[in-house]
């Protein structure tokens, strides 16, 4: 299996995946590459499943959980007007949400933000300011 998402933990799990912001039981919550919506995340499982379903019970609850907690912390630190969160699995076939915080400013407000993906590479972030957004959610979690 050539699973970027599992390459991914693998290198978060030896320490070589920079953009970490939370490991959760079952998950881990990264800051996005590109920032066109400034606090975009994604949470990645662990483990490789194709579909939801394919989590086994209580595991599926917990990563509820995790995904709930990732919300909050997110919608605490950057105040948006709307979270949107995306689970598609068309690209990469390993369980993942997008957490996409959406302001009144943004273009195209109403719509979805892969109307706007075409802009994503132009926003790639710098290491220091990835740094910074990093820290800024690490404590976040930490200050329940």
């Amino acid at each position: 299996m050539n699973c970027p998402l599992c390459e991914r933990s693998k290198n978060t799990a030896e320490g070589k995946y920079p953009f970490l912001i939370h490991e959760f039981k079952n998950s881990y919550l990264y800051l996005g590459e590109h920032q066109y919506y400034q606090g975009y995340c994604v949470l990645v499982t662990k483990d490789h499943y194709r579909e939801m379903t394919d989590v086994p019970s209580p595991k599926r609850e917990e990563l509820f959980q995790e995904m709930m907690r990732a919300h909050e912390v997110i919608q605490k630190v950057f105040q948006p007007k709307k979270m949107n969160m995306c689970s598609l699995g068309n690209v990469v076939d390993h369980v993942h949400w997008h957490f996409f915080p959406r302001y009144e400013s943004d273009p195209n407000f109403k719509n979805p933000p892969w109307l706007q993906m075409q802009h994503f590479d132009s926003a790639k972030v710098s290491p220091e300011k990835r740094d910074e957004l990093i820290e800024i959610l690490k404590n976040a979690f930490s200050s329940k």
